[in-house]
């Protein structure tokens, strides 16, 4: 599949997912508190931001270098598109926002500083379920088709590794709760098992089959023209 290609739909995926996102974000200020007794005894680590901010160019290296081949291209898109659309609703019908306020900076840092910038352009609404823990775990699920994987088996538990220090920043940094984490990981399993069953099964299954059959159809009908 060529850059090209796989450029223009990342950037519709990116395009779609911040412009709904912050448009909903705009739109309900507030929203249910999920807070627990367990997420009350996370500390506050500011130092997790970096890993926080790994999301976006893990995802642009995963989707334009290491998925080649169209049918894991057209199951990760797919399977984005869907996760984004199914968290828009949970954030327009269900919203949640975190009590951010209850955990602030004590000591100036540069990790202090882009976690002030980070609560600044991201709002504490639009936590249920966390974008950040569905997209990293999609991507997880999402190498391990690769042909990089297969020629190195250490690729997808790197990921695995990643994905998890994705979830832990999301509730170190105060921005999710343990809810948004769990149901993010099942909104990955979820969209992801759909997508591949459906694009695979057309472009893996079907598509080959349905090849082969009009070959042998078009092989007859020569052998019929050359004995007729």
């Amino acid at each position: 599949m060529s850059r090209k290609t796989k450029t223009k739909y990342v950037l519709f995926l990116f395009s779609f997912y911040f412009l709904s996102y912050f448009l909903i974000q705009s739109v309900i200020a507030s929203g249910h508190n999920l807070l627990t007794s367990l997420d009350q005894l996370i500390p506050f680590i500011p130092e997790f931001i970096w890993i926080y901010h790994t999301l976006i160019p893990v995802f642009i290296a995963t989707t334009m270098i290491l998925i080649e081949r169209k049918s894991v291209f057209y199951t990760a898109f797919f399977s984005v598109l869907l996760a984004s659309v199914i968290m828009n609703l949970f954030y327009v019908y269900f919203p949640v926002a975190y009590p951010r306020e209850m955990w602030q900076l004590t000591e100036p840092s540069i990790s202090g500083f882009f976690v002030e910038l980070t609560r600044q352009v991201d709002g504490a609404n639009n936590a249920f379920p966390s974008g950040h823990v569905t997209l990293s775990c999609l991507l997880t699920l999402l190498v391990g088709l690769t042909n990089f994987a297969k020629r190195y088996n250490w690729l997808q538990p790197l990921y695995a590794i990643w994905a998890m220090l994705i979830a832990v920043a999301t509730l170190v940094l105060k921005q999710h709760f343990i809810v948004d984490v769990a149901s993010g990981l099942a909104l990955a399993l979820m969209c992801y098992l759909l997508i591949k069953h459906i694009v695979y099964k057309r472009l893996v299954v079907d598509g080959p089959t349905t090849v082969i059959a009009t070959q042998n159809i078009t092989l007859q009908a020569e052998k019929k023209l050359i004995i007729g």
